[in-house]
């Protein structure tokens, strides 16, 4: 079954839910230009210990599932991929959208947060699904 393409322009909603937080140390990291406040996020839960905070270079293990800002539709569930467990990635080194690695940032373990992102930090002009 092809997977239906997302159109350029369109922004994006996702869930995030931050379980693990590995903290690596890494020196003479430049601080990053982005500006975070193109992404919106609300947070939706914070444990009551929330140490420590995530970090450009952490390991984080998260779920997430993505909507399309305009129609609500559910493009990507962390989920229902990978068998079902939460994705490992490092933050803030491209692994995931820009807007993802902005909207995890600073994110306690066991927190969830809805974030909207735009298509500049997100998917851009060629979409969802489409090959560059």
């Amino acid at each position: 079954m092809p997977r239906t393409s997302m159109t350029f322009g369109v922004k994006l909603v996702f869930f995030l839910q931050a379980f693990c937080l590995l903290t690596i140390r890494t020196h003479g990291q430049k601080k990053e230009d982005a500006t975070a406040e193109e992404v919106k996020i609300e947070v939706l839960h914070v444990p009551k210990e929330c140490t420590p905070k995530s970090k450009k270079g952490d390991l984080l293990n998260a779920h997430y599932d993505g909507y399309l800002a305009g129609d609500g539709s559910k493009f990507y569930c962390s989920r229902t991929q990978n068998e079902g467990h939460p994705k490992w990635f490092v933050l803030g080194v491209g692994q995931v959208i820009k807007g993802l690695d902005i909207a995890m940032t600073n994110m306690c373990p066991g927190e969830k947060r809805k974030v909207t992102i735009p298509p500049s930090l997100a998917y851009g002009q060629q979409g969802y699904g489409k090959k560059k």
